[in-house]
């Protein structure tokens, strides 16, 4: 489940970021519906391992609203991945003895989390494609993973009540951890010697389905 804390900030970003919306533009209107995402791949730091639960489908709430032309929308978008799917392997070997730097993170899809982000999205042309690009926050137990979007949405159905789409995203996400001077022997830690925080840009892919509900 996700934990509360990290739902209501994500809740109030998203409730904060749609009051902001401009007015509409003339002729056009807003749209509200429920979005399903599955993230097929991640970076470092962002998927997995296979020790872990995996939370990988997530499930939000999408609103949209024209902007300046006929062509250009604001969306303002949360999504909750709290369904875990189970591990893959069993328990690793314990480290060899000696001395290793390694990091200490909590990896993007190892725990419940929610995300928030608004979008400028743009159709091209005559067509029903749309494309968005945007900026958000993955709300995450340990340090958060704030990203930049490329996104590319395609009608399968568009008609006056009711618009639903498949949709692939590509995010650039910001992945932080602590760094560990750590010496083993005979299977135990000995010393440990931290060496600060480290950040650094991971990605991860999305494919996902969107229904939008005029208002």
């Amino acid at each position: 489940m996700i934990p509360c804390n990290l739902l209501l900030r994500g809740v109030r970003i998203v409730l904060s970021l749609a009051a902001a919306v401009p007015a509409l533009a003339e002729g056009q209107e807003r749209t509200l519906g429920p979005t399903l995402a599955w993230i097929i791949s991640g970076g470092d730091g962002v998927a997995r391992s296979c020790l872990q639960t995996g939370y990988s489908t997530g499930l939000g709430v999408r609103f949209v609203t024209p902007f300046l032309t006929s062509l250009t929308t604001v969306e303002v978008a949360g999504r909750g991945f709290g369904l875990p799917q189970g591990s893959t392997c069993v328990d690793a070997s314990p480290a060899p003895n000696g001395t290793y730097v390694e990091e200490d993170r909590v990896n993007l899809l190892s725990r419940p989390f929610v995300t928030s982000d608004v979008r400028l999205g743009l159709r091209l042309g005559k067509t029903p494609t749309v494309v968005a690009f945007g900026v958000g926050n993955a709300w995450h137990e340990g340090y958060d993973f704030p990203y930049v979007l490329f996104a590319g949405r395609l009608p399968l159905l568009n008609g006056p009540g009711v618009q639903f789409g498949i949709e692939l995203e590509y995010q650039w996400l910001r992945v932080s951890g602590d760094r560990y001077r750590r010496t083993y022997q005979n299977a135990q830690l000995v010393t440990e010697e931290p060496l600060g925080r480290i950040r650094r840009w991971s990605h991860a892919a999305s494919i996902g389905l969107h229904l939008g509900i005029p208002l």
